[in-house]
């Protein structure tokens, strides 16, 4: 099971934190984004917000799905196990985390983004961390969406954890082939029925970087349809191992 990210350290710069930011927050002192206190040293969130951030720390090796209990396998897992073998979630989903989610994703602020991945970060280097891939693949976004959003945003948080733990970025590796439904209206069958055949492999690119282990990165795990799908779509083009990183999970949602 991996262990729960340690407290974060707002004081501690990490690789993110590039000269324009260090020369931002030297001329304009750093503001929480969640509730407009002065921020810590060099960060844009509080320590008392960061105080209410959620950790996963009772969850399911396998899905990351939080458990009332310490357990190996949750009970769907047992019951089907999911393409991907592992996943790692430090965070649950819910008050103030989905805040700035929010803004990253429908609010086009990169600042968030900031926050996001140094906490994501934080969590990793903090001995949560499981074996690294030779390559992050971002859950991709159909054009269509692409265009509407401005930018994908599992991408924007996978770029800074790449760099960190020098780690390749695939983001062509896997497509999304198929526009589908809105996920959030849908429960978790209706969330799978919609997804087959979603999602696409570039061979050509599989067959020059042949990744043996890839770690698939979106924001936020609900019912992990999404990628249940992709780590399938894979496996089947060969990938020997698929892990799951997410930011935050949300409990099941029947």
């Amino acid at each position: 099971m991996i262990s729960p990210p340690a407290p974060v350290n707002l004081k501690q710069p990490t690789e993110v934190d590039g000269f324009w930011q260090r020369l931002q927050f030297a001329l304009l002192p750093p503001h929480c984004l969640l509730c407009g206190a002065r921020g810590e040293s060099s960060r844009d969130l509080c320590a008392a917000c960061a105080a209410d951030l959620t950790p996963n720390r009772t969850s399911c090796a396998r899905c990351a799905l939080p458990l009332p209990t310490p357990a190996a396998l949750c009970g769907e897992c047992l019951r089907s196990e999911p393409a991907f073998d592992a996943a790692f979630a430090p965070y649950l989903y819910g008050h103030p985390l989905d805040l700035l989610l929010t803004k990253l994703k429908f609010g086009h602020s990169l600042a968030a983004g900031r926050v996001l991945a140094e906490l994501w970060i934080a969590a990793l280097a903090n001995g949560a961390r499981a074996t690294l891939p030779n390559a992050i693949v971002p859950v991709p976004l159909h054009a269509t969406r692409l265009r509407e959003r401005g930018y994908n945003q599992a991408l924007e948080l996978a770029k800074p954890l790449a760099r960190e733990f020098d780690v390749a970025l695939a983001p062509d590796l896997l497509c999304r082939a198929r526009a589908t439904a809105a996920q959030s209206d849908l429960d978790a069958a209706t969330r799978r029925r919609n997804l087959r055949g979603a999602f696409e492999v570039d061979a050509s690119r599989l067959a020059t970087t042949r990744p043996a282990h890839v770690v698939l990165l979106d924001d936020v795990m609900t019912t992990g349809a999404t990628l249940r799908e992709c780590a399938r779509t894979l496996k089947r083009a060969g990938v020997a191992r698929v892990d799951v990183w997410a930011l935050a999970r949300a409990p099941h949602r029947r």
